[in-house]
């Protein structure tokens, strides 16, 4: 069975990222949101530059030619090779790694709304999105939700039909 060129492209695009990840975590510290940003940045230029990159190289695989659609489903299988194994690092990376950073994190939230003075009301619901932030799901869907977005407008700008269509008849 033949890997399309879009997964393999993916996979090596999540494993940059995930080594990018964890270098910035290493030099910046693991308990800084600075890594996360760092880390959202990254996986962006991947899915732009890897989408276009995919794209092309399927077009130019099938004679300079492609349609919309095998030109959506190439950036749309990078997209999620990509997020499939970012969404897994980061299960490692939170679980293994850093296993107390949820922790940290919530504490800090904490400590901040409470010398804001926020409500105990507005606090709860608060840290339950700082940790709704850090799952498995969050990373898969985010990443896949964007990846499709601009899979589908790399296509559109970069479909390339062939005008004179091979007809047996």
């Amino acid at each position: 069975m033949k890997i399309n060129l879009g997964i393999k492209l993916g996979i090596v695009a999540g494993i940059i990222n995930c080594i990018a990840w964890y270098v910035i975590a290493n030099s910046l510290g693991y308990y800084s949101f600075a890594v996360e940003q760092y880390r959202y940045y990254a996986t962006l230029l991947l899915l732009l530059f890897g989408i276009t990159i995919s794209i092309y190289l399927e077009r130019k695989n099938k004679g300079g030619f492609i349609d919309f659609k095998d030109a959506a489903k190439s950036g749309v299988l990078y997209s999620i090779a990509l997020s499939l194994i970012l969404a897994a690092f980061s299960s490692v990376y939170y679980k293994f790694i850093i296993p107390d950073a949820v922790d940290y994190f919530v504490s800090e939230a904490r400590k901040s709304m409470i010398e804001a003075k926020v409500t105990e009301e507005n606090i709860a619901k608060s840290i339950e999105t700082v940790i709704n932030y850090f799952g498995f799901f969050r990373m898969l869907m985010s990443t896949l939700i964007m990846g499709v977005i601009l899979s589908l407008i790399a296509g559109a700008i970069l479909r390339k039909k062939n005008p004179q269509p091979f007809s047996a008849n």
